[in-house]
């Protein structure tokens, strides 16, 4: 064999373009999938890196009106010393708006107050000084955090010095005890700083419980279990626990549907990918081995047995394979920075990308990909020379054209085809989506409108505390910085609300206790001037909205909806002393996007802020200006600390970014599947035109005859075209089944676009005949201009 290796090595080297084209395909196909398939696996697929991860389960609240219903403190106390169940349990309560202060500029980040049985349930240390622990969560400890590795890299210079010193956290201080490693993300990556809790009955509740089950317990006898402390918790408070579940779930990463799915039919496409190759790569040895006939009818005349040519012809396949994977690997490594940086870039926190490498799991993938591409590549060739008529070869002095060869390059050309074609309707269906999602009229004009967040408090209380502790002073500090920026030069237009549209986040209002809950947007005045919402009827907020009725302003879902036979201007709203005894209607706006793009326009109400301000007012400014708005958020970020050094300016965005932010998913899915479909194209085309070409070679002895007969070089082009686009052909019938079931699987992550959308089949189809016509061309007019005569004194 090692003879075998060698004479391959040898024949390659006469043969470098040959040589070139198959390791390029394989590198391009093994390169791609291997790069997927690193971060598919280490997102989706790769288990929690904490100890006993298999026992660590999520419990959760759900009642008959909300499936995520937040426990309260008094709840979670009930069944966090169930030891028969649980050998720990660790409150969650994650705080989305913390300001920390005392490290620069202050700014905002993601929280969480946890025990220090969290640590010790997951069996993680610090990297830098210690973690929580149990004596911290004592009602007279001191406040306590520690910090993510990032936040440590970002904000304190990566200094040791960080440990032991006092930041100010919201209201509160807090000393840094310990520093994370950069690969603990728990309970998800957002959260950049733990912070210890003194849990009381009256303290806020955790969303979530972490848990460990006790040996030997199963997740759903502890469900059972749990069924009645649900029970008990209903009977207490009937009317906020109504259908009380405690649900548990074996602890996963929490990736929304969409986000898995993306990336489930991101590693389908570069799967398909790989299977073009493997047929182009197929098509060339096939055609090589066919083009080798008079050798290999030599070698088997001097005496060399079956196994002695398959041998070698397996030998070559190998060796291809190896040079593949070898360079595939370099491939999988640029393929996989490239990625992981778009990835990291986009406006979500997906799971472990810190831990995306080409680790031994995905090493051994793809060495047992390599070894089955060989086989694969160098299966066709060894059945073929079963076949070989060595008197007919000796005979002919070249190759000849075998009925078996000629079906087996059509399924090959075919099975391309059809692969390249499932990809290209993928690819022009999430197109298409985007098209349409970009053109979509989402009620508000985002061009020339910057934005920015300045929070008071956090997330996890009802109240802000220090100096913005009542709701009159919150609201001289909004009205301070909005008289601020109004005065800038190149501002027509500043307000504030509690959540922007495409934020994500909601506000649900309701006026009469037991009434249905609307969205509800706290807003100044010229809020609709800046975000450009038009008016469609009665009027907008004035600033003096305090010293008249209250008022409302509902969207046009909400007229339709409350008041489908009249007038909405001057009704009443739902009160506290009943309907119609609420606020008055004074306004009807455009319908605008609320928290993302593919949630439809639902009933919704805008209040004045003078008049009614949620407890932990979440603001963000939009100014409308005259130029480029960006130009402008160094000077408001000046003014804001003018008002008050201390509180954070955080996200100064354009409302276009937040648009392109908020489609992230289509955006990068519909590009990334377009170099898919046009790599996909590509290997298509070389794997038809090789083909061709070298069928083409085969039939110059018929060729001849034919133009000697008579025949045109247009009917011999016609002829050639026509048995080439034939496979091209069966290959769109074929797969036109299976695409219309796996777009069906795309309908989840398509806006307003239908699986069935005929633009894309027929577009996807016509550039695969155009290509593969163009492909089989330069052939078929190659075999037409040749010399019949010396065709024919070849034999």
């Amino acid at each position: 064999m090692l003879r075998d290796l060698i004479h391959s090595f040898r024949w390659l080297r006469t043969h470098p373009l040959f040589a070139i084209s198959v390791t390029g395909i394989l590198a391009l196909g093994v390169g791609a999938d291997t790069a997927v398939f690193s971060i598919v696996d280490a997102v989706l697929l790769h288990s929690l890196p904490y100890e006993s991860s298999p026992g660590l389960v999520r419990i959760i609240g759900a009642s008959a009106k909300r499936a995520n219903l937040a426990l309260s403190a008094a709840d979670y106390l009930e069944f966090a010393d169930r030891r028969d169940l649980f050998t720990v349990t660790a409150p969650l309560i994650r705080d989305y708006g913390v300001t920390l202060t005392g490290a620069g500029e202050p700014f905002q980040l993601t929280a969480l107050r946890t025990s220090g049985a969290m640590f010790t349930m997951l069996g993680v240390h610090a990297q830098l000084g210690r973690t929580l622990l149990d004596a911290d969560d004592q009602p007279n400890a001191p406040n306590l955090a520690v910090l993510s590795y990032g936040l440590w890299q970002r904000h304190f210079h990566a200094d040791p010095a960080a440990i032991g010193r006092s930041v100010t956290v919201s209201d509160g201080y807090f000393t840094i005890i310990g520093v994370m490693p950069p690969e603990f993300d728990f309970p998800a990556p957002e959260v950049e700083m733990w912070m210890n809790v003194h849990l009381t009955a009256a303290s806020p509740g955790p969303a979530q419980v972490a848990a460990r089950l006790k040996p030997g317990i199963t997740v759903s006898q502890a469900q059972a279990a749990l069924e009645p402390v649900a029970h008990q918790l209903e009977q207490q408070k009937p009317i906020d626990h109504a259908g009380l579940r405690l649900e548990l779930t074996p602890w996963s990463d929490v990736i929304p549907r969409q986000n898995r799915l993306t990336l489930i039919f991101i590693l389908a496409a570069v799967g398909l990918v790989l299977l073009i190759a493997c047929a182009d790569v197929g098509g060339l040895l096939l055609s090589r081995a066919v083009e080798r006939q008079k050798e290999i009818a030599v070698r088997a005349s001097l005496g060399a047995g079956l196994w002695q040519v398959a041998r070698q012809l397996l030998a070559e396949g190998l060796t291809l394979a190896v040079l593949g994977s070898l360079v595939g690997v370099a491939v999988a490594r640029g393929v996989l920075a490239v990625l992981t940086n778009q990835l990291t870039g986009l406006p979500v926190n997906l799971p472990h990308l810190q831990r995306i490498s080409l680790n031994g799991r995905v090493l051994l993938f793809n060495t047992a990909l390599c070894l089955a591409l060989a086989i694969l590549c160098s299966l066709a060739p060894m059945l073929f020379a079963r076949k070989i008529d060595l008197q007919s070869v000796l005979r002919a002095g070249g190759g000849v054209r075998q009925q078996g060869s000629a079906r087996l390059f059509s399924t090959l050309i075919a099975a391309e085809t059809g692969f390249a074609f499932l990809l290209l309707v993928g690819s022009g269906l999430m197109l298409h989506s985007l098209i349409r999602l970009e053109q979509t009229d989402r009620g508000f004009h985002p061009d020339h409108v910057l934005t920015l967040r300045v929070p008071l408090g956090g997330g996890t209380s009802d109240q802000s505390k220090g100096k913005y502790d009542t709701k009159p002073r919150q609201m001289a500090y909004y009205r301070a910085i909005l008289e601020r920026i109004e005065r800038i030069p190149g501002v027509r237009a500043a307000a504030f609300v509690n959540n922007i549209p495409l934020s994500g986040a909601s506000t649900m209002l309701t006026f009469q206790k037991g009434s249905v809950m609307v969205s509800a947007r706290t807003i100044s005045a010229h809020y609709f001037t800046a975000m450009g919402i038009p008016l469609i009827e009665g009027r907008f907020f004035t600033d003096v909205e305090e010293n008249k009725p209250p008022g409302v302003v509902i969207n046009q879902t909400m007229a339709r909806q409350r008041f489908p036979d009249r007038d909405p201007l001057g009704q009443h709203l739902d009160g506290e002393k009943g309907p119609g005894t609420g606020p008055e209607v004074i306004g009807v706006v455009k319908d605008s996007s609320l928290t993302n793009y593919d949630s439809p326009a639902g009933p919704e109400e805008y209040v004045s802020y003078q008049q009614v301000l949620f407890g932990t007012f979440l603001s963000t400014f939009v100014v409308r200006t005259t130029g480029d708005p960006l130009k402008l958020g160094d000077t408001i970020r000046k003014e804001v600390w003018t008002v008050d050094p201390d509180q954070p300016v955080v996200k100064v965005e354009t409302m276009d970014d937040i648009v392109a932010d908020s489609i992230w998913r289509p955006r990068f899915s519909a590009w990334l599947l377009s170099v898919l479909g046009a790599l996909a194209l590509v290997l298509a085309c070389a794997g038809i035109y090789s083909v061709i070409a070298y069928t083409a070679t085969l039939r110059a002895r018929e060729v001849g005859i034919r133009v000697a007969l008579g025949a045109t070089p247009a009917k011999v082009i016609a002829l050639i075209l026509r048995e080439a686009m034939w496979p091209v052909a069966l290959g769109l019938a074929a797969s036109l089944g299976a695409a219309l079931g796996l777009a069906h699987l795309l309908t989840g992550l398509l806006y307003e676009t239908g699986s069935s959308d005929p633009a894309a089949y027929l577009a996807s189809g016509a550039l695969l005949l155009i290509v593969g016509g163009a492909a089989s061309a330069r052939p078929a007019m190659t075999a037409a201009a040749a010399d019949p005569v010396q065709s024919l004194r070849s034999e």
